[in-house]
Formats: C-alpha cells, sequence, structure tokens
C-alpha cells in the first residue's frame, strides 16, 4: 500500500469525521464533500494506510491514532505521523536510502518506488505524495532547488 492523497485532504477528513462524532458512512462524505467516491477513496485509503481511521463495511471511524493526531497540536500531530510513516514502506525504505547514501535526488527516488512497486503507477505524483508526507513529519529535508532529499539532522 502507497499513500495516494496528501496531507491537507488527509487531515481535512479527519476533520470532517470529527463533526461526525468520529464515526459515518462513507456515503454521507461524498454527498457533504461533494466529491465522487472516486476521488474520496484515495483520501481514505491514505488515511487507513496511516492508521488514522479504520473503515468496516462502509463505514468510516477515527482510530485512536486519528482521534489523538487531531485533538493535537501541529507539532505533536508531527511526531505521531512521524513514528508511524518510520515502520511503514516506502517511508522505512527512504529512510534507509538516506542512511545509506547521505542523500536521495528526485529522480533516484523514482526510479527506487518505480523498480518496487512497479511503473503503472502515477510515480510523479506518488513522488510528490512520499516527499509532502516526509517534509511534514520531519522523516527527512527536501531542496525544490536540486530536487534532493535530505536527511534531517535533529530527531524528535
Amino acid at each position: 500500500m502507497l499513500p495516494t492523497a496528501g496531507v491537507n485532504r488527509v487531515f481535512g477528513l479527519l476533520d470532517l469525521l470529527k463533526a461526525y462524532n468520529g464515526k459515518t458512512d462513507i456515503a454521507n462524505l461524498t454527498i457533504d464533500l461533494r466529491i465522487d467516491l472516486d476521488e474520496l477513496l484515495p483520501i481514505i485509503d491514505t488515511a487507513e494506510y496511516l492508521g488514522l481511521v479504520g473503515v468496516q463495511q462502509g463505514e468510516i471511524s477515527l482510530t485512536e491514532l486519528g482521534t489523538k493526531a487531531l485533538n493535537s497540536k501541529i507539532a505533536e500531530r508531527k511526531k505521531l505521523v512521524h513514528q508511524r510513516l518510520e515502520t511503514l514502506e516506502p517511508f522505512s525504505d527512504i529512510a534507509k536510502l538516506l542512511k545509506e547514501q547521505g542523500q536521495v535526488t528526485r529522480f533516484s527516488l523514482a526510479r527506487f518506488v518505480s523498480s518496487k512497486y512497479g511503473p503503472t503507477l502515477d510515480i510523479p505524483a506518488l513522488i510528490s505524495i512520499l516527499i509532502s508526507w516526509g517534509v511534514f513529519t520531519g522523516l527527512f529535508g527536501y531542496d525544490g532547488q536540486s530536487e534532493r532529499l535530505l536527511p534531517k539532522t535533529h530527531t524528535h
């Protein structure tokens, strides 16, 4: 499983779930958000991949981690998601690559992801999503000019 939605969309979903007291039918979300299920599913999948929501029989609910992240200040939210990402592929792989190589170009990351998960994915979009989550949580840094991922010098 790979993340298919960015930080803002996932936390937007969590905020909306909070308005439903943490649990609702997925169909309600498509109506409230005025978006198609096709557009909503990548957001739900990413939130579920991160352990922030659970989905059963068409119903979505905040997990304990999701509730904790949602009720935390930004710094704590970043830390909680950071700890989760460290245990998930491909983020654990990226951290390992950075440890071995010191820095990783966007192109190298794309090649790595493509070889591991298949070239059929929208690799440029996926790389942008991986970078946004990694930078948001402080898992790694990113230099937009040189298009390189850089190891974080400090840890949480």
